[in-house]
């Protein structure tokens, strides 16, 4: 299974590469952003090859290192935008010069993958089952609590192996923040972040890294976003949501979850999608950002141009590319909001024009 996702992910880079050299004119203006795996494939795979191509005049490089690693580089001023599936914390954004724009590009679901190839049918599971496995309280596949949510099935006396992310990744604050929401026990001992101390499992760099770890052990579970288990073709497990309904993960059910949760919108856009109410909503889902500075004035102007128009052309033409690659579009209500954000950066205190 991950030979496929393996080969999808190399298979990107070298066409963002190919695209890059093929289109971009010698003395194109580079931007570099650098984070999020999560958003890798629509990024690398679609957007910047297709971005390139209708703008020779701008070369993109982007960098999957984890959310953690995108923010310290936009802390540090070392790239032009950074990709995160965690909005960056008031600390973050002091350490970053006081004001930053957080813009949703797309949202998309988080998933529960396994490795269990006896198993023929989607297993069931709920926040308490998934925090009590991470916490090392529930250890084997035929444990009580997981037969309990799927009789008739017969589960393998396997124990099971814990995979999680190494880096600091938007991937595990989303899946930390719903385990917070769904586990006392979970959110006093462990809490939510990017990067956390993990009472049991090992460690895999990326979503690539976890579903590598999944892929090699029999009975291995790990949290994956959505788009690398189907390219993977991991299975995924049904989730009991807040109000006691069974859900797939889905394009639909994280459009529920969105609607859900998306009238009580903060001015900065720093809203996760965990945990939500509705008959079909997704339980852990959520945004992943483009983060720059407010004011571009640490780069030069070409670069801060360049970077504006790349965001503007994600958010706008890029759009039709999410649904292709298992990402849920952004609305339109919500995309008038973001550009809105947009059209506020400046450049050493002056209008970007």
């Amino acid at each position: 299974m991950f030979k496929a996702l393996r080969h999808g992910i190399l298979a990107a880079v070298a066409a963002a590469l190919v695209s890059a050299g093929m289109t971009t004119t010698v003395n194109a203006v580079e931007i570099q952003g650098a984070g999020s795996t999560f958003v890798a494939p629509v990024m690398l795979k679609k957007w910047i090859p297709h971005f390139m191509a209708s703008h020779p005049n701008i070369k993109v490089d982007y960098q999957p290192i984890g959310s953690g690693g995108g923010i310290n580089g936009l802390i540090n001023k070392t790239i032009n935008f950074c990709g995160s599936d965690a909005a960056m914390t008031n600390s973050q954004i002091s350490a970053a010069g006081g004001h930053v724009l957080h813009m949703p590009e797309v949202a998309g679901p988080e998933v529960m993958s396994y490795n269990l190839p006896m198993i023929h049918k989607p297993l069931v599971m709920n926040g308490k089952l998934i925090a009590d496995i991470y916490l090392g309280k529930v250890t084997h596949w035929n444990s009580p609590e997981i037969q309990a949510l799927n009789p008739g099935v017969t589960l393998p006396n396997l124990r099971i192996l814990v995979a999680h992310r190494s880096d600091g990744s938007g991937t595990t604050y989303i899946f930390t923040g719903y385990l917070c929401k769904v586990s006392h026990q979970w959110k006093t001992q462990v809490g939510q972040s990017t990067s956390v101390q993990w009472p049991v499992g090992r460690g895999g760099k990326g979503n690539p890294g976890v579903a590598a770890l999944i892929d090699k052990t029999v009975g291995g579970i790990g949290y994956l976003e959505y788009a690398y288990a189907i390219i993977g073709h991991f299975p995924t497990a049904t989730l009991i949501n807040k109000d006691g309904f069974k859900i797939r993960p889905s394009i639909p059910a994280v459009i529920a979850a969105q609607k859900a949760v998306v009238a009580d919108l903060p001015a900065d856009f720093r809203l996760p999608i965990i945990n939500p109410t509705g008959r079909n909503a997704y339980p852990i889902s959520g945004f992943t950002y483009l983060i720059i500075d407010r004011d571009l004035g640490y780069m030069s102007k070409a670069k801060a141009k360049a970077t504006v128009e790349f965001i503007h052309w994600v958010l706008t033409k890029g759009q039709k590319y999410a649904k292709s690659m298992q990402y849920i579009k952004l609305g339109s209500v919500m995309r008038k909001k973001v550009l809105a954000e947009l059209s506020k950066v400046t450049w050493k205190g002056q209008p970007l024009n």
